[in-house]
């Protein structure tokens, strides 16, 4: 994906509009689209934002992973989300690449959820 970078703030991601769906116990790569990692090089600080949807059937946990050459490097952030329940997290930028995962938790049913990321830049 090429897209100019500007001053201010910059969505980096954003899940499709119906959000995605995890069966329980399953795992779920939301950032799959960038093999590399989503690119926050070029952004000063990144917000992250999500959640999960009031029709969940469980917690979800979000892994925030730094990645370097298309390699998981080290975990930047983990954060377990109940049904209903939102997030948002500010962090400088912590490096080339990132990926979110998300993870259903065992016996919970079908869940969905939707995050999004935004850079800024001076």
């Amino acid at each position: 994906m090429s897209y100019a970078i500007s001053r201010g703030n910059n969505l980096i991601f954003i899940t499709e509009p119906g959000g995605q769906t995890i069966e329980a116990g399953e795992s779920v790569e939301l950032t799959k689209t960038f093999p590399e990692g989503m690119d926050v090089s070029p952004y000063y600080t990144i917000r992250v934002a999500g959640g999960n949807r009031v029709v969940s059937e469980g917690a979800v946990t979000f892994k925030l992973i730094m990645k370097v050459n298309r390699v998981s490097f080290l975990l930047l952030d983990t954060f377990t989300v109940e049904p209903g329940e939102q997030f948002t997290r500010t962090y400088d930028v912590p490096g080339v690449g990132l990926t979110i995962k998300a993870e259903a938790e065992h016996g919970s049913g079908l869940d969905a959820v939707d995050a999004a990321v935004f850079g800024y830049k001076f």
